[in-house]
């Protein structure tokens, strides 16, 4: 019975702890590839680059890298919307405004200066 006890108070406890973190905070995470490698580069493939969105706003997070980033958004059909460019240091983030894209689903291109390139796939609601 002491145990049935103890379990169901770490049970509460550990719920009561879990219900004040939110998974689901509003962020979405876009998984970023290296182009070069093919669709079959997974996010266990360590890139210099990550990426969020949130309230229409892309933060995006270098770790390594350091020079310039273009930075460009192509909707589904392939048509550039967004074109910008950054300069940027080792861990460092900048943030792209889409407010101004339709619904849809859309892709992002990290473009370092020796010519590497990253993207992810996006979706507007």
């Amino acid at each position: 019975m002491k145990t049935k006890f103890l379990f169901a108070a770490l049970l509460v406890s550990l719920s009561v702890v879990l219900s004040s973190y939110s998974m689901n905070d509003g962020r979405v995470y876009i998984t970023i590839r290296n182009a070069n490698l093919g669709h079959n580069n997974g996010p266990r493939t360590e890139t210099p680059i990550t990426a969020s969105i949130e309230n229409d706003i892309i933060t995006t997070e270098v770790s390594t890298y350091s020079g310039t980033i273009s930075v460009s958004i192509e909707d589904e059909d392939g048509e550039t919307v967004i074109s910008s460019a950054e300069n940027v240091l080792p861990n460092s983030q900048f943030t792209t405004n889409v407010t101004s894209l339709d619904d849809g689903n859309y892709t992002i291109f990290y473009t370092l200066s020796d010519s590497t390139v990253y993207y992810g796939d996006f979706v507007i609601e």
